[in-house]
């Protein structure tokens, strides 16, 4: 099965993913944004699930976050129970779709670090 389209996806506002590397070895990573600046930021790996993708992030085998991809979009589904520690107060991901940007903008946490 081919990999994830990469590039960087727009989510509206300053909602962000991105997807980096070659099939069989890819990482990605999103930033979404919730009220008064409390986000849900995650960086890991990619891989292959039952029904698509998943992404892991690093350093926790105990949360998985699907991933579905169409040509020009990519949209997160529901975390697993072990994924709350990734989020703020009031903010969310599940169901959040990104639209593939022509703009190549690196994705940042909030801190400014990269997250591809």
């Amino acid at each position: 099965m081919p990999g994830l389209v990469a590039g960087t996806y727009e989510g509206g506002n300053r909602d962000a993913l991105c997807i980096a590397g070659a099939a069989g070895g890819q990482r990605a990573g999103f930033i979404v944004y919730g009220p008064d600046r409390a986000n849900c930021s995650v960086s890991g790996r990619v891989e292959q699930g039952e029904s698509g993708w998943n992404l892991i992030p690093a350093g926790d085998e105990g949360c998985k976050i699907p991933l579905t991809a169409t040509a020009e979009q990519i949209s997160l589904g529901e975390p697993t129970p072990g994924c709350a520690y990734y989020c703020g107060p009031g903010a969310a991901y599940g169901g959040k779709a990104f639209k593939r940007s022509q703009a190549a903008v690196p994705v940042a946490d909030l801190a400014g670090d990269p997250l591809c």
